[in-house]
C-alpha cells in the first residue's frame, strides 16, 4: 500500500507545480523599449488656400468698337469711318446700306425735309449704298466728329470751302478724278439715282490717298459700357414709342422687347434697306436739341454745332434728360447725363435725331405703345 501512496503524492506534486508556472506565465508583463516607442506628434491644421488662377483675357486681341462699343479685331477697331449723306425723300425709297450703318444721324435741310448721313465702321458689308445725295456744311461738321472720311454728290455753296479745305477728307460726285466711286441706277430719276459700292470707295480713298485709320490722338465720340457686363437700365420715365417731330417723314421709334432696340418708321411704314428688305433698329436712340438759323431765302439752314445744348437719350424702353458740349469745331459732341458725367451707352447702334430748338415742344413720347396711334399708309 505504502509504494501506491508515494506514487499518488508525486503525481499530485508534479501537478500544483505546473498550475504554478501556468500561472506565472499568464502573468507576466512585457516592458516596452521606449527607443522604439514612436507617439503621434500633434500639428496645427493649415487653412486651406485656394488656387489662384490666372487672370485670362477673354479679349486678347480685341478692342472696343468706337461707334458701336461692340468687341472687334484691333485691326479693325482701327480702320477709320465713312460717312454718306443719303436722300430721305419718298422718291429716294428704298435707300440702300442703311442697314449696314453703325451710327445715323437725322436732321432737318430746307422745306421741312430731313436728309441721313449713315456713318460705317466696316462700308464692305453694304454692297449698295445710296442714294447718294448733296453736303449740307454741318453733315461736314458732325463727320468730323467722328474723324470719318465724308462721301457725298455734290454740296451747298456754304459748304464748298470747308470741303475744298484740308479739314476734311471728302469724296464727291462732282470731283471728275474719282467718277468710278460712283454710279447711276437707272431704274431711279436723277437726282435720287446716284449710287456708290465698296469697291467704289475703295477706288475714291486710294485715289485721294486718304489715312484709312484713326487718327492716334482720336479717343472716340460716345463712351460705351463693357459688352459683358449687365445692359445699363436707365433710371427715367418708360419711352414705348418716341416722335422727334419731322412734319414731312413724320418718324417714329417702337422698343421692341425682344431684341431689346427700337424700330424705325417713317413715311407711315417701316424703314427698311433695299438691300434686304429688314427694318432699320438701334439700341441707343440719342434727340440732340440744337440751335440754327435760316441763312438765306431758299430756306438753307444752318446748325450751330459747337456750343452746349439739351436732349434725350433713350434705350431699353427708358428715357433720361441730358445735355452736350462741344468745345470746338475739331472735338466730338459729349453727351452728360444728368449728375453731370459724360453719359455712359449700351453697346450697339445709335441714331442721332438733330432737333430745331424751336420744334422741341413737337417732340412726343408714349409710356405705352397702346398710347400711340400709327399713322396709317
Amino acid at each position: 500500500m505504502v509504494p501506491m501512496k508515494k506514487k499518488f503524492l508525486k503525481a499530485l506534486l508534479i501537478t500544483m507545480l505546473g498550475s504554478v508556472f501556468l500561472l506565472v506565465g499568464c502573468g507576466k508583463k512585457t516592458e516596452p523599449n521606449m527607443n522604439e516607442l514612436t507617439l503621434p506628434v500633434e500639428t496645427e491644421e493649415e487653412p486651406e488656400v485656394e488656387e489662384e488662377l490666372p487672370e485670362v483675357n477673354l479679349h486678347e486681341g480685341e478692342r472696343q468698337d468706337l461707334l458701336t462699343g461692340q468687341w472687334v479685331p484691333e485691326e479693325t477697331a482701327k480702320k477709320r469711318p465713312m460717312a454718306v449723306m443719303i436722300g430721305n425723300t419718298v422718291d429716294a425709297l428704298p435707300q440702300y446700306g442703311v442697314g449696314e450703318a453703325d451710327v445715323l444721324y437725322e436732321c432737318p435741310v430746307e422745306g421741312g425735309l430731313t436728309r441721313l448721313m449713315a456713318i460705317f465702321s466696316d462700308y464692305t458689308k453694304a454692297e449698295k449704298i445710296g442714294s447718294v445725295r448733296s453736303c449740307r456744311l454741318y453733315f461736314a461738321y458732325f463727320a468730323k466728329e467722328y474723324d470719318a472720311m465724308y462721301t457725298h454728290f455734290g454740296q451747298a455753296v456754304y459748304a464748298l470751302d470747308f470741303l475744298n479745305s484740308d479739314q476734311i477728307d471728302n469724296l464727291s460726285g462732282l470731283d471728275g478724278s474719282i467718277s468710278s466711286t460712283f454710279y447711276r441706277d437707272s431704274s431711279r430719276k436723277a437726282p435720287h439715282n446716284a449710287f456708290t459700292s465698296p469697291q467704289g470707295l475703295d477706288e475714291g480713298i486710294a485715289t485721294k490717298n486718304y489715312r484709312t485709320e484713326y487718327d492716334e490722338e482720336y479717343t472716340g465720340h460716345f463712351l460705351f459700357a463693357d459688352p459683358d457686363e449687365d445692359k445699363i437700365v436707365l433710371d427715367g420715365a418708360n419711352a414705348a414709342v418716341m416722335r422727334p417731330g419731322y412734319p414731312i417723314d413724320k418718324p417714329w421709334f417702337v422698343y421692341d422687347k425682344d431684341t431689346d432696340t427700337y424700330k424705325r418708321f417713317q413715311y407711315k411704314q417701316a424703314h427698311i434697306d433695299g438691300a434686304d428688305d429688314k427694318q432699320l433698329s438701334f439700341t441707343n436712340v440719342i434727340f440732340q436739341n440744337m440751335d440754327y438759323e435760316v441763312i438765306d431765302q431758299k430756306g438753307y439752314l444752318e446748325f450751330n454745332t459747337v456750343g452746349t445744348g439739351t436732349g434725350k437719350y433713350f434705350t431699353g424702353g427708358k428715357v433720361v434728360d441730358i445735355t452736350w458740349k462741344k468745345e470746338d469745331i475739331n472735338s466730338p459732341a459729349i453727351f452728360y447725363d444728368a449728375s453731370g458725367a459724360q453719359l455712359k451707352m449700351n453697346p450697339g447702334k445709335t441714331c442721332v435725331c438733330i432737333i430745331e430748338t424751336a420744334s422741341v415742344d413737337n417732340i412726343s413720347i408714349y409710356a405705352s405703345e397702346n398710347e400711340f396711334e400709327a399713322p396709317q399708309p
